[in-house]
């Protein structure tokens, strides 16, 4: 697993950044967990649902305010060199993967690839292409394991890079892998 926050004071900002993220993003997003436990959960978006401006305040964007300068200062670097990626790498309507987590005790048990079945088998129900970014590289044989390919890679800090993903419309409809038909 690889780890980029070290001090306690850094972990609360990048909790407060997600929870943002997830308030915003989840009011014109998909949300789906795993199960009642919530042991994994997954967040998309179609790229034509832009939350928009008043979405990022009622999340609490406003909060983020209150982060040092210098932590500000990046994070809105990063927000910007990432989107502008993004905007490069796939110009056509799409789904957007924002979250995937599954809590450690779950990992390596299909829950993540449950979730991600469900994320691809939607975005073929629509024949839409799909993209993310993901910033740990051990995440890349996973991505690609259902079809994404890296289209860019970019250094966000000497310590940080980041990868843009894309999976193209699938030729096929599939079923959510894990699931299985009822006939």
């Amino acid at each position: 697993m690889v780890k980029y926050v070290a001090s306690e004071k850094a972990k609360q900002y990048v909790s407060k950044i997600y929870g943002v993220m997830f308030k915003v993003y989840s009011t014109k997003g998909q949300v789906y967990f795993d199960s009642p436990g919530k042991n994994g959960m997954i967040l998309w978006i179609d790229s034509e649902e832009d939350p928009g401006m008043s979405a990022w305040i009622r999340g609490g964007a406003l909060k983020m305010l209150t982060f040092p300068a210098c932590s500000l200062g990046r994070l809105m670097k990063v927000g910007r060199g990432v989107s502008k990626v993004h905007k490069e790498c796939i110009k056509e309507h799409h789904l957007h993967l924002i979250f995937i987590a599954v809590s450690p005790a779950s990992q390596g048990k299909g829950v993540g690839g449950r979730l991600m079945g469900l994320f691809t088998h939607e975005a073929d129900s629509k024949a839409l292409p799909c993209y993310l970014e993901t910033q740990n590289p051990s995440n890349l044989g996973f991505y690609e394991s259902f079809g994404f390919t890296v289209v860019k890679e970019i250094e966000i800090s000497p310590e940080l890079r980041s990868w843009s993903m894309v999976r193209p419309v699938a030729k096929h409809k599939t079923e959510p892998k894990g699931q299985r038909r009822e006939v």
